[in-house]
């Protein structure tokens, strides 16, 4: 199993160093996916990449995060990564999951293996309430009780099944 992180970055400039070097601590490669940053935060990533397993995808316009980690995954299954990582630029992910993650990929490895945010009371009320906004929203859709990853907090996957 090839593994590596997809990193969808809009400006995120100020988080990401930390977030790159936490994941190259565990040995990953990066793929940091510039989703249209602007100009400081595209100067970040572009010294970024230049360190050793760190490498750029710049996109000419924002795509939002879905077209990002597709841009993402896709450039992970051309780098013949068998396997993709996708974490969040902002810092909120704790990569010392990482070995877990890559656990439950190599034991299960036809398996999409998502995460599931716990939260405490440091957690900002905008993205506590916007959690309980998508309980709803699945609900509406699903007619049943939001699964505990509706919202994966990591998500590992093999990109063959997710890249077509």
């Amino acid at each position: 199993m090839k593994l590596g992180a997809v990193i969808p970055v809009y400006n995120h400039g100020e988080a990401i160093g930390a977030v790159v070097q936490s994941i190259r601590a565990h040995g990953l490669p990066v793929l940091l996916v510039d989703d249209g940053s602007s100009a400081s935060c595209a100067a970040v990533l572009d010294a970024l990449s230049t360190e050793p397993d760190v490498h750029l995808l710049r996109l000419p316009v924002n795509q939002g995060k879905g077209g990002a980690v597709m841009a993402g995954l896709r450039t992970a299954q051309q780098r013949g990564w068998s396997h993709a990582l996708q974490i969040d630029a902002d810092g909120q992910h704790d990569a010392s999951d990482i070995p877990r993650f890559a656990a439950a990929a190599a034991a299960q490895p036809g398996h999409f293996i998502c995460g599931c945010p716990i939260y405490d009371e440091s957690v900002p009320k905008a993205r506590l309430y916007g959690r309980y906004a998508t309980h709803v929203w699945v609900w509406i859709n699903t007619l049943s009780l939001p699964s505990a990853t509706r919202c994966a907090a990591f998500a590992s996957t093999r990109w063959r099944r997710w890249c077509r």
